[in-house]
């Protein structure tokens, strides 16, 4: 396993609440210089889900996040000539010829994306998936009850016999959804924002902020450490582009799917 000394040692610290000092163009960059090929494809996975979620950005003819490994035209591109982007991405696609079907549904192309991704991954970005996969789920356990929707049809497109969506549909038909230890705080940080959506939203962000520093403590100058930096600095930047504005529109776009 290769060892990143000084390009572990040259990334500037990050915090949530400032501006980071590197943009993540350049930390890319820097990672094309000095990682293995194999440690770069793992990048390239981590930033694959940015690239899924431009997908549905492209089809609502929204600006696409150009942290994904495409830009939109490769994105198109792609996704024209079917190439590039796995199987399960065009049986979505062709399941649902249109495209207001698509973003519709676009919990199944995410649905497909984890369960694909996570059990080809090992150690960090494997656990990282899944973490990604997991605090969604239970948001949408929690959600569901505040806004008295079925939570069954929420979850129509996960295995319901994956242990986190069998606990949540155990639940159905209680008064509250009641999440597994570890995501308790997140319920914590909905209780107490009281539908005030930008306050949740930011909360959500520092919460996911400081569980991604927790999978990689202690494993310095690793690809482990690199991929959660990665990670971490998307969540920042993404922190510094948002406005209430943008925060009122996530609360409402759940509200009216």
């Amino acid at each position: 396993m290769a060892k990143y000394y000084f390009l572990t040692i040259s990334l500037p610290p990050l915090s949530i609440m400032e501006k980071p000092e590197i943009t993540f163009e350049e930390l890319s960059f820097r990672l094309e210089v000095n990682l293995t090929k194999p440690d770069l494809h793992k990048t390239q996975v981590l930033r694959g889900f940015v690239d899924i979620c431009n997908i549905r950005a492209l089809w609502q003819e929204e600006r696409v996040d150009l942290r994904g490994n495409l830009n939109e035209k490769e994105l198109d591109e792609a996704l024209l000539i079917n190439n590039i982007f796995p199987d399960y991405v065009f049986d979505f696609i062709n399941q649902f010829e249109k495209i207001s079907d698509r973003i519709r549904n676009f919990s199944g192309l995410l649905a497909s994306f984890f369960k694909e991704e996570i059990l080809q991954q090992k150690g960090f970005l494997r656990n990282y998936l899944s973490f990604e996969r997991d605090w969604r789920l239970v948001l949408v356990g929690l959600r569901a009850k505040q806004l008295g929707r079925d939570v069954v049809k929420e979850l129509q497109f996960e295995d319901f016999s994956d242990p986190l969506v069998a606990h949540i549909l155990a639940q159905k038909d209680s008064d509250r959804y009641e999440p597994p230890a570890e995501y308790a705080e997140l319920k914590e940080i909905l209780d107490s924002c009281a539908y005030d959506p930008w306050e949740e939203h930011k909360a959500v962000v520092r919460w996911r902020f400081l569980k991604i520093a927790d999978m990689a403590e202690g494993k310095f100058f690793s690809i482990d450490k690199v991929l959660a930096y990665m990670a971490q600095l998307m969540l920042v930047e993404y922190w510094h582009e948002l406005d209430e504005g943008k925060g009122r529109m996530i609360l409402d776009t759940f509200k009216t799917g």
